[in-house]
């Protein structure tokens, strides 16, 4: 309970230092918008034939473009959370000056890794509900109901989202300099995740990596219940798999965390900056 309630002091924390500038709050809502859902709908609608967006429907099975670039999104925004608000908040710490007493403190470090995750969980859900409120007031967006049905896949996502925070925490404690490895590797993920398109259209070298990802199969199952889209796979044995993934990534990566922080405090460059 105690390191729960820490968790849950250091999720409170993030969320207040957020809350206190606006415009950031409002960022996390329009830079999805202009530099994601805008351009992909203009880029996809510019193929359609006669308002028919043919090429949507022999991949995938549907034509509701908009319901396929938001969905996209909520995927993308995970994501996302994992590389900036998690990982990345390590190299922040270090920048404020901050790291080594947080590391001083009798909370285990794998918890400040958790609380991290529990503030931008927050903000992720915040800025999803006002994007598809945006996207359902102008771009007609619509999803089926049995879209509540991709509930589980998207709590096992969340599960293993925490644990590749975990594993690029370590990775931002061993290489200090963090800012270019998490801007491309979160593009990378997002690309072999099918965040923008279905990963059977990635090179054949690729689509290994991408069928290795639980947030493949999450997205594949979102996509599916939300709008009627054709399966990757059985979507019993999608589920069989993001939970075979998920069971792997989420200790993999605490293990991976953990080596780090008994690395740099074994050759104390935890205050190096």
């Amino acid at each position: 309970m105690d390191e729960l309630r820490a968790a849950l002091a250091i999720a409170r924390k993030d969320i207040r230092n957020v809350s206190r500038y606006r415009f950031l709050v409002a960022s996390q809502i329009f830079t999805p918008l202009y530099q994601g859902v805008l351009p992909a709908l203009l880029f996809g609608a510019s193929f359609a034939v006669a308002g028919h967006v043919v090429g949507l429907e022999k991949t995938i099975g549907t034509t509701d473009l908009a319901g396929f670039i938001f969905l996209g999104g909520v995927m993308s925004g995970l994501v996302a959370t994992a590389f900036w608000s998690i990982a990345m908040s390590i190299r922040n710490e270090m920048e404020a000056g901050t790291l080594e007493p947080t590391w001083l403190t009798p909370t285990s470090r794998a918890v400040i890794v958790l609380g991290r995750a529990l503030g931008g969980l927050f903000w992720f859900a915040f800025s999803q509900i006002a994007i598809f409120g945006i996207g359902i007031a102008f771009f007609g967006l619509r999803f089926r109901p049995e879209i509540v049905l991709a509930l589980p896949a998207v709590a096992l996502a969340i599960v293993a989202i925490i644990g590749i925070a975990y594993l690029l925490a370590a990775v931002v404690l061993l290489i200090k300099e963090a800012n270019f490895f998490i801007d491309c590797t979160n593009f990378l993920f997002g690309v072999a995740s099918g965040v923008a398109f279905r990963v059977i259209l990635l090179p054949g070298v690729l689509q290994p990596i991408a069928f290795a990802l639980p947030t493949t199969y999450a997205m594949d199952l979102i996509r599916q219940a939300g709008l009627g889209t054709r399966p990757l796979l059985d979507p019993a044995l999608e589920y069989v798999a993001l939970v075979v993934t998920t069971a792997i990534a989420y200790p993999v990566g605490l293990w991976a965390y953990r080596r780090a922080d008994r690395r740099i405090r074994r050759l104390g460059t935890i205050n190096q900056y």
